[in-house]
């Protein structure tokens, strides 16, 4: 069991026989007074240490700042939950520009140790989060960013340091993970390598700066006022990292960042993949995104096994307006009602901020200086920045939407949210400069009150701040949850849609893995078959780490292909294989939308569900040969006494536990079905 000793700072577990910090706690703040003197680094003094039954409390002064710290240790179970709070006694306000505080470790000692970010591993950029100690001191390390030339960003705040929701700090197969969780402001855990004489130290856990200088309401702090930041959990752990992953995502769980029993999604069918996209083009949009072209794709959708057809970008008069085009598509209800009755299909869109045409009152965009009415240079394209912080622009996006959504819609992608720096307009009715969380908790707001007024609409939820293309900067549990008390639904699976196999064979794509091990939030994404391979290669991986699914594409459009396009496909052949993909996957579905993930490696991964014995396996070749591959399946994963059928693969049971020969292709996936999960004969 995780031991804390308050004296020493020392954190080990003595079962394990591992010491996780060994060296004193680190306290410092760097800022301004009310004066404007500069202070850095500024240690903590008067140092005082009580001890409440279950609960250590640490109190002292940070004196050149006025500011004051209380820190309690509390054990809750196994585990230690630490919380801090910083207040300023001063009469006039502090503003910090950094903080540092943390548990410590001697570098110099741990040589076969690593520190692994959970739930990214592998980043959405596909570079791999996890540091040998040997990385750490040689400062071989680097987050990974967002960045725009044609945003206003502010300046990261986090040289010299890692972030991460959890990390698990390890030796060999055992060790210690560290969440840092904060539902009210944007708050991530800090790990930091740091010279302290001749050591070099890690530095984890307490509290830290990040991102665009997150928490940013940790920063200023007027005279009376305190901040808390978010409760940091360390649990120890043993048997390896998906255990260490399995940590935070039964963490979550019990923070109800997940998906409830009757959780059901529907599979969505994307037009976009065969229509096009037209980017507002007037002309292009009368000619090609028509009703009868939405009733097409409904055939498709129906004939694949679909229940949802989701339009993407094209509904809308021009993108961004939220005013749905009756002049090309009839009424939302009426064809609501069509889709329904005549191809079984519920409807569902995209609705997005940014505007690609001058359609709403100038009052409503972001300002700056230097910035008032423009449109920002984007691609071959305009956009015009809106400010959802603003209460007016808020409403009547908030009307529109609600005007759409109203009429028989069941599910809605909030999408093109992210965050395009601050708006400075001192009539807007909100803080100059607005910051990143204002934003968050605008988009978060608008999905909490559309989920109120919409009963039974889900909503997937883009990162509110940075795109989805290299890393997300909002935590992804951040007001998520299913109710009325919560904001949204699901995460958007990334950016995997365009050309998925090169995604996965590149590595990209393990970020969906790796997130499945530590985190029940569903995603939602939708993939194109055109970008596939005749083995359904991808749609398998999605299926098994994609909780929502959604697929398209069976002829392709070239406007949403990449520039070197996709390699050739006979359209008819592809299209049938994903139909009789899908009729096994439809019977699978609960495995997959809600069973336990169990990632037994990068390729293989087992979908169990609570009351079956058995369950589904699925395996991937994600080489260019042909390969076989042994799996030995424990019986405690299982739930299975003595054996029970097998399909998909040479089974042999032995005392309960399952041995498994398969053999694939080159790129290609397995579907194993073990018990109640094989089919009936």
């Amino acid at each position: 069991m995780l031991q804390y000793d308050a004296d020493t700072s020392k954190l080990y577990d003595p079962q394990l026989d591992l010491v996780f910090a060994d060296r004193p706690y680190y306290y410092a703040l760097s800022g301004k007074t009310g004066s404007g003197e500069t202070i850095v680094g500024v240690r903590l003094s008067n140092k005082l240490v009580t001890h409440e039954r279950d609960s250590t409390i640490i109190t002292g002064v940070f004196d050149a700042l006025g500011i004051e710290l209380r820190q309690v240790f509390h054990r809750v179970g196994k585990s230690w939950q630490e919380t801090i709070t910083l207040r300023n006694t001063a009469s006039q306000p502090v503003m910090l520009e950094d903080i540092c505080l943390g548990f410590t470790a001697d570098l110099s000692i741990r040589p076969d140790w690593h520190l692994c970010a959970i739930p990214f591993r592998v980043q959405l950029d596909g570079s791999l989060h996890d540091f040998s100690t040997q990385a750490l001191v040689g400062g071989k390390f680097s987050n990974a960013v967002y960045t725009d030339p044609t945003r206003w960003e502010p300046p990261l705040s986090e040289e010299s340091r890692l972030r991460s929701e959890a990390w698990a700090w390890m030796h060999g197969e055992q060790g210690l993970v560290v969440i840092k969780y904060n539902n009210r402001d944007i708050e991530l855990s800090v790990a930091a390598p740091m010279v302290q004489g001749d050591e070099v130290l890690l530095r984890f856990g307490g509290a830290g700066l990040c991102l665009y200088s997150e928490p940013t309401r940790s920063r200023r702090l007027a005279p009376g006022e305190d901040f808390t930041f978010g409760t940091c959990v360390y649990i120890s752990f043993a048997g390896g990292l998906r255990y260490a992953f399995a940590r935070y995502r039964d963490f979550l769980d019990s923070h109800s960042h997940g998906f409830p029993p009757v959780y059901d999604p529907p599979v969505n069918w994307n037009e976009l993949y065969d229509i096009g996209w037209y980017h507002s083009d007037a002309e292009k949009l009368r000619q090609n995104y028509t009703r009868a072209a939405l009733l097409r794709e409904a055939d498709a959708a129906r004939d694949c096994g679909c229940d949802l057809l989701y339009l993407d970008p094209g509904w809308e008069v021009a993108e961004g307006t939220t005013l749905w085009d009756e002049s090309r598509l009839g009424t939302v209800e009426s064809l609501a009602v069509e889709l329904k009755r005549d191809y079984g299909l519920d409807l569902g869109y995209r609705t997005i901020l940014r505007c690609y045409r001058d359609g709403w009152p100038h009052e409503y965009l972001v300002r700056r200086p230097g910035k008032e009415h423009d449109p920002v240079p984007w691609v071959d394209q305009q956009l015009w920045e809106l400010c959802l912080c603003h209460p007016g622009f808020w409403q009547e996006k908030l009307r529109r939407i609600l005007e759409i959504s109203r009429q028989g819609v069941r599910f809605m992608m909030v999408d093109e949210m992210d965050w395009r720096g601050p708006c400075e307009a001192d009539d807007h009715g909100h803080p100059v400069p607005t910051t990143p969380l204002d934003h968050t908790l605008a988009v978060y707001g608008l999905c909490r009150e559309i989920r109120r007024q919409c009963p039974g609409l889900t909503i997937e939820a883009h990162d509110p701040i940075w795109p989805w293309h290299t890393a997300i900067y909002v935590p992804t549990y951040f007001q998520q949850g299913f109710g009325v008390n919560n904001c949204y639904d699901e995460n958007w699976g990334f950016e995997y849609m365009w050309d998925c196999i090169k995604d996965l064979k590149s590595g990209k794509a393990l970020a969906l893995y790796y997130y499945n091990l530590g985190c029940n939030i569903p995603l939602y994404l939708h993939i194109t078959m055109a970008a596939d391979n005749d083995h359904c290669l991808f749609f398998w991986w999605a299926a098994s780490t994609v909780r929502h699914l959604g697929i398209g594409g069976k002829y392709s459009h070239k406007t949403v292909e990449p520039p070197q396009g996709l390699p050739y496909y006979d359209p008819e052949k592809r299209f049938a294989a994903y139909q009789e993909q899908m009729r096994l996957y439809k019977r699978l579905k609960p495995y997959y939308v809600r069973g336990t993930f169990h990632g037994l490696a990068e390729n293989i991964h087992l979908h169990t569900l609570p009351d079956s014995r058995g369950g589904v396996l699925n395996v991937y070749n994600l080489t260019d040969t042909d390969q076989d591959y042994s799996i030995h399946l424990p019986a405690d994963l299982l739930h299975i006494e003595g054996e029970a059928t097998v399909s998909g693969a040479f089974a042999r049971w032995n005392r309960g536990d399952l041995e498994l020969e398969v053999k694939l292709k080159a790129l290609s996936p397995a579907v194993i079905c073990i018990g109640d999960a094989a089919p009936i004969k």
